[in-house]
């Protein structure tokens, strides 16, 4: 009887796993989930994306660098889901990208511009969403730290290539790539970066948009209160907001800071909650650091542009608790909004129009007009939308709700 060859055996079982690794590494280039490659893009086949779900900044920087954007949006997820980059506002101005990432706040996209401007991209245009929450602390507000010095970005690193290149996380988003060319309610991102955020229809159309919003009433009720016991943490607005002017500066350079178009619900959750002197204090700062970095690099062009308030848009009606047939024009739910504001947003933004009822320049002489603008429109839209306030104070926490 013929003794089996060990060697022969070994080989056999390595050609085999070497031969896997292969297909693997085929499917994943081919098929090329975070559109690293660009070999393949086929409809039907693996133009759609899906959403990202790891290496976020990695993947969009490397997206943002291959695509030879002139503009770039910054911030998190209201951005991402909010600001399309083929919005018409941003048509004459070239090629834009969106390097917005999910539940990140300004020092991810300090880091982000530092690495473009190093590699030698020179943005025309840049637009920053700004998020009075990331500045807010669940505990007393710590003793200032120093800013760190400029770090490599984490996309220079080989670990992630290899990730997304070789790994069961990487053959299954390319399966799941093939599976969601025809599902128009699939989690996706566009070749530009944004995320349109599709599988919120199917929320809508199950749950009803009342549901979407209370669910997300509820989390930022509880968030919120932890946030009042902290507060705003000043020197980090200070050094952040001036570290991201810093990176933005450059000849030839916009850069558009955007307050986001929080909903009603929003803003009076601020107010229940006792943060909204907070809110008041952060936007204060912001004018201060635009100024300051105006003085730091003349010639600079810099917006603030204010979206926060209780305006048409914001006091957009909240369909009724059974009413699952209704749709939302602006809002997907409190916290986010959808493409259609968000190109409003950028419109006013880019190309304002003196007198434009949505959008309020912002700086030290306009500071009280804008608050008196926000008192008008929270009276006309509790006139116009009486169940928005009265239904708010039911999300809070049992200790507030009792006052």
């Amino acid at each position: 009887m013929n003794t089996p060859n060990p060697l022969h055996y070994l080989r056999w079982t390595l050609a085999i796993l070497g031969l896997g690794s292969l297909l693997v590494v085929a499917l994943v280039i081919v098929v090329d989930p975070y559109s690293l490659y660009g070999l393949v893009n086929r409809p039907g086949l693996n133009q759609v994306k899906p959403g990202l779900t790891r290496y976020q900044d990695e993947i969009k920087m490397t997206q943002a660098l291959h695509s030879g954007a002139s503009q770039l949006i910054f911030g998190n997820s209201r951005a991402e889901i909010g600001f399309d980059p083929d919005a018409p506002a941003l048509a004459q101005g070239g090629a834009a990208y969106n390097l917005a990432i999910p539940g990140t706040g300004i020092t991810v996209a300090v880091g982000q511009l530092r690495h473009l401007r190093a590699e030698g991209m020179r943005p025309s245009n840049i637009v920053a969403g700004v998020e009075f929450l990331d500045f807010m602390e669940n505990q007393p507000v710590r003793a200032h730290v120093a800013y760190a010095a400029p770090q490599p970005h984490p996309v220079e690193k080989l670990s992630w290539r290899l990730q997304t290149l070789y790994s069961l996380t990487s053959v299954k988003d390319a399966l799941g790539t093939l599976s969601i060319q025809h599902d128009g309610e699939a989690n996706t991102m566009s070749a530009k970066g944004f995320n349109p955020l599709l599988e919120y229809q199917k929320f809508a159309r199950v749950d009803g948009y009342h549901q979407m919003f209370a669910q997300r009433a509820r989390e930022n009720a509880l968030s919120f209160t932890r946030k009042a016991v902290g507060g705003l943490n000043e020197e980090e607005v200070r050094t952040e907001i001036g570290a991201f002017l810093d990176a933005a500066a450059a000849p030839g350079t916009d850069v558009h800071l955007i307050i986001y178009p929080y909903h009603t619900q929003i803003l009076l959750l601020f107010e229940e909650t006792g943060i909204w002197p907070a809110f008041e204090r952060w936007k204060a700062l912001l004018v201060e650091q635009v100024d300051a970095a105006r003085r730091r690099h003349p010639g600079l062009h810099i917006s603030l542009y204010d979206f926060s308030g209780f305006g048409v848009y914001n006091c957009e009606a909240i369909p009724a608790p059974n009413d699952r047939t209704s749709d939302t024009q602006w809002y997907w739910e409190g916290g986010h909004f959808k493409k259609a504001l968000g190109d409003i947003v950028l419109a006013h933004a880019l190309h304002p129009v003196p007198g434009q009822e949505f959008g309020y320049a912002l700086d030290a002489a306009s500071s009280e007009q804008n608050r008196l603008r926000i008192a008008a429109e929270r009276a006309q839209c509790r006139q116009q939308q009486p169940r928005l306030f009265t239904e708010t104070r039911r999300f809070l926490p049992q200790q507030l709700a009792s006052r």
